[in-house]
């Protein structure tokens, strides 16, 4: 390997270093008001005398200090990587044995406090800082760094922070609590943050392999699993035993008859009609609660004579799938496939109760890859989806061939990973075909942003007028978002007729038809005449919304709440009407504000695909709005390639997954393999559109079913 090859790599790690400590020092900055505020609540609640005052003292300490720490922040964090430059390990050691000192019990305060933040930072980290320690130790391997370089560890980032800490706050009892707060923002603020370092290494061609697997959840350590492990078989041994007769107490076990029993008669609820039909295209989203099978069996009478330890686990499955049925989290579609298990896991449950303590338990593995495959849908799942119907395929194989042989689960998973495998090929050559798109087009979409401008302008000004108070909301909200976007493309694309044009007057046209056809009609001819205009008004806005790219969910959404408007304006009801107490025809709605006049929209079809872009104006359209806080820009900074982010346009979601970030990192393709239209966004309107909540980036929360066994056997715990 060249030296220029060697100094690349060095500068590479350089700008991934840099990214650290400009993303922290802003952090820190911003945390000072929040962290005085811990410190006194911390100090309200403690009944340590020596922690309230220590407390307190550092509340006050933190509104005087707080704008000198970021400055020793950042020249710590600069020391460290001195070693880097000089070619020396950090790891050499540079003091003599006189040098070294007993820690007195205040230091040793400190320490432990700092031990306890690195464990729990580490433990929220660990899979990113995993794979980016791999990817330093193959740059050391290449003599891009020297032995034992590692800017990145957890234990360093937090001793730079706490030798800041010292310089500012002097008194051991204040650093100590004051680095246990930091701790717990560091625990949030770092697994993306290591993220986007291990993204801009795989775009380095740095262990490019070595990337994060299709997951919902980052996977816990191995400590973690066999200590939840071994507290859940003790939870279940409790349970069981405070259910067992005290006569009984040490006695031989008694035959299974019971649950065996019970066992045979789960045939017959695995008929239950509920469980018989696979949900189809028009429920999946749209089904009611389904029912608890399992509860219903746990209600019978072959359950009465069940042993202990099997009462406990049918008790806990039922409850299991009592949560997973009333999570909001989980769309209707998904409740509808996971309802269609729930004899297959009660079995499960039934013959083997180490299926509550084991995550690499096969029904397990195959029910968190649900939810693994779910984050894709969000609230709607389309049944004629390729993933929705493998899921379905698997689901009901499971439920017609399970009988205690695991294989059928290990089956299960096995062909659903060779699935996403096949499909994950198939979008990445659709997305990377899109992304050349529009990098090839980026100067020409630049250069067009100045001309969308103009057309954006003018189409609010031309919607204005139309925007009385008495518009209902749902409808202003439509035409302030997707309909202005129709509007303002028709604008550009007419060139120099623009807002005369006969597309832009007939969009026009049929926005004032719109709002006329959810005006109350107390007259037989004007309800006559809104039923007769309905198709064509219908036709005229779905012609408008295939120019902009609309999925059907979010057209169908609207569409049923016109409907809904429609059926009142003929009632001549009055509650349609806007109220006026304060509203002003120019103003955006509070609730929902969308993406506003702040923020240029505009559309084109690329490679096949309609592509909105999504941008900040600049020049005389800016406006003091325009300016996204640091918080929001770093969060979009931090997004990799797979994050899923919803974007809320007058109250309707589309989620989207990052597929492309350009090399300047000044543009961010969005897409999903069901949608119909993609976004391209500046890093800038990302933030600005986080920070007004109309786009939301989703967490990676724990699997539905983990979070339901969990929550299940608290419950039943609590009862017992």
């Amino acid at each position: 390997m060249t030296d220029t090859n060697l100094a690349t790599l060095r500068d590479l790690v350089g700008e991934c270093r840099g990214m650290l400590e400009n993303d922290l020092c802003e952090l820190i900055e911003e945390l000072g008001s929040v962290l005085a505020d811990e410190a006194r609540a911390l100090a309200n609640a403690s009944a340590d005398p020596g922690k309230r005052n220590d407390c307190m003292q550092l509340h006050m300490g933190l509104q005087r200090n707080w704008a000198n720490l970021s400055p020793a922040i950042r020249k710590s964090l600069a020391q460290r990587a001195e070693p880097a430059k000089s070619g020396a390990s950090p790891h050499e050691n540079t003091q003599d044995l006189a040098s070294l000192q007993i820690l007195g019990n205040d230091e040793l305060t400190v320490q432990m406090a700092l031990d306890e933040v690195v464990d729990h930072v580490n433990a929220t980290c660990h899979e990113e800082t995993y794979a980016l320690d791999r990817r330093i130790s193959q740059l050391v391997l290449r003599n891009a760094l020297p032995h034992g370089y590692n800017p990145f560890r957890v234990a360093s980032v937090c001793a730079c922070l706490e030798s800041a800490c010292a310089q500012v706050f002097r008194e051991t009892g204040q650093r100590a609590v004051l680095v246990q707060l930091i701790g717990k923002h560091l625990a949030a603020e770092l697994p993306q943050l290591y993220r986007a370092i291990n993204e801009t290494l795989i775009d380095a061609d740095i262990l490019p392999r070595l990337k994060r697997s299709y997951r919902d959840t980052a996977p816990a350590s191995a400590s973690a699993v066999a200590a939840e492990s071994g507290q859940m078989m003790s939870t279940l041994e409790r349970l069981a035993k405070a259910r067992t007769p005290v006569g009984n107490m040490g006695a031989a076990p008694k035959s299974d008859t019971g649950g065996r029993e019970f066992l045979n008669s789960l045939h017959a609820f695995q008929k239950t009609p509920a469980l018989q039909n696979t949900p189809s295209a028009s429920t999946a989203s749209a089904a009611g609660t389904p029912t608890n099978v399992v509860r219903l069996a746990r209600n019978s009478e072959a359950a009465r004579h069940m042993p202990p330890l099997e009462a406990v686990s049918l008790d806990i499955v039922s409850a299991l799938f009592d949560l997973i049925f009333s999570d909001d989290n989980v769309s209707d579609g998904i409740k509808g496939l996971v309802s269609r298990l729930q004899i297959p896991v009660l079995k499960v449950a039934m013959l083997n109760q180490q299926f509550f303590a084991d995550r690499s338990h096969p029904a397990r593995r195959f029910l968190n890859s649900i939810s693994g495959i779910a984050i894709r849908w969000g609230k709607f799942v389309d049944a004629n989806d390729p993933f929705y119907r493998k899921l379905s395929e698997l689901v009901e194989r499971i439920q017609n061939n399970y009988d205690g042989d695991m294989g059928v689960f290990d089956a299960a998973i096995a062909e659903l990973g060779e699935f996403i495998a096949e499909r994950d090929v198939i979008e990445a050559e659709a997305s990377r075909t899109l992304a050349e798109a529009v990098h090839a087009r980026e100067e020409e979409i630049r250069a067009q942003r100045e001309a969308q401008a103009i057309a954006q302008k003018t189409a609010d000004q031309l919607l204005v007028p139309l925007l009385t108070p008495e518009v209902p909301t749902a409808i202003e909200q439509f035409l302030r978002s997707y309909w202005r976007d129709v509007l303002q493309n028709r604008i550009f694309t007419a060139g120099i007729s623009g807002a005369d044009g006969t597309t832009s007057v007939a969009a026009l046209k049929i926005a004032s038809e719109l709002i006329w056809s959810v005006t109350p009609k107390k007259e037989t001819e004007g309800r006559q005449q809104q039923t007769d205009a309905l198709p064509a008004l219908l036709k005229g806005l779905n012609t408008g919304l295939d120019e902009i790219g609309i999925s059907t969910e979010e057209r169908h959404a609207f569409m049923d709440t016109l409907v809904e408007l429609c059926l009142a304006a003929l009632r001549a009801d009055q509650r349609t009407k806007r109220k006026t107490v304060t509203k002003t025809p120019a103003k955006t709605p509070a609730a929902d504000p969308g993406p506003g006049p702040t923020l240029q929209v505009s559309h084109a079809t690329k490679s096949g695909v309609r592509v909105q872009d999504i941008s900040l104006p600049g020049g005389e359209t800016s406006s003091v709005g325009n300016t996204p806080d640091r918080t929001h820009l770093r969060r979009a900074r931090q997004l990799v390639r797979g994050d899923w982010v919803d974007f809320i346009t007058a109250g309707q979601t589309r989620r989207e997954r990052l597929t492309w970030i350009n090399p300047s990192r000044t543009l961010i393709l969005f897409s999903n393999h069901a949608a119909e239209c993609a976004i391209s966004i500046t890093p800038e309107a990302l933030a600005l559109r986080l920070q007004n909540q109309t786009v939301r980036i989703v967490k990676h929360d724990a699997p539905m079913f983990e979070r339901a066994l969990h929550g299940a056997v608290k419950s039943i715990d609590g009862l017992s």
